[in-house]
């Protein structure tokens, strides 16, 4: 009789988990970040944050680039696909120019760790718009572990790793034709 009573009480418990889980499925809120970091010296500036509630887990980061190359003008924009929200969106001039993305958050505002993790830069995502006209222009070699280390003592960037988060890298330039690399930074997505 006890068997049958733990048995029975095993399967309220287990039921009831199942339920929750359930429950936290079906209405997850979902937290991304962008860091900024500066493509010459690979300091971290700051950055905006944005949640999205009842979005479902997903293997890849869900963000559409649109990249629309300029004559004179033209743009870069990073739209996160779930909710359809911009949550980038800047100019690219032919031959130079400049845009510094307003941040919600200066680097001091956040908190640091004293871990330090590492990732497998294998399974990062790029988004590299520019990249094939960088290289034309000479930059073919991108050190993301530099870019890296501006943020992976940062306690947001640990909680994104605990909770198996994703991480992808944009490298955002507002001049192309005459690559201006002073105008230019890294964006990383988590």
């Amino acid at each position: 009789m006890k068997k049958i009573a733990a048995l029975f009480l095993l399967l309220i418990f287990a039921s009831c988990s199942n339920d929750i889980n359930d429950s936290v499925q079906q209405n997850p809120n979902r937290n991304l970040t962008l860091l900024k970091v500066d493509f010459l010296t690979h300091t971290f500036e700051g950055g905006n944050s944005f949640e999205f509630n009842n979005i479902a887990m997903t293997n890849t980061l869900p963000i559409e680039e649109t990249y629309v190359a300029p004559s004179d003008f033209g743009n870069y924009t990073l739209k996160y696909i779930p909710t359809n929200e911009v949550i980038f969106d800047g100019p690219i001039g032919w031959m130079g120019g400049s845009y510094d993305l307003p941040l919600e958050f200066d680097s001091s505002d956040y908190e640091t760790t004293t871990l330090n993790p590492t990732i497998d830069f294998n399974e990062i995502e790029y988004f590299l718009p520019t990249a094939e006209i960088l290289a034309y222009e000479g930059y073919t070699n991108f050190d993301y572990s530099s870019v890296w280390n501006a943020v992976k003592n940062l306690q947001v960037t640990n909680d994104c790793l605990d909770n198996n988060g994703k991480i992808g890298f944009v490298l955002y330039t507002p001049g192309v034709g005459v690559f201006q690399p002073e105008n230019a930074y890294w964006l990383i997505i988590l």
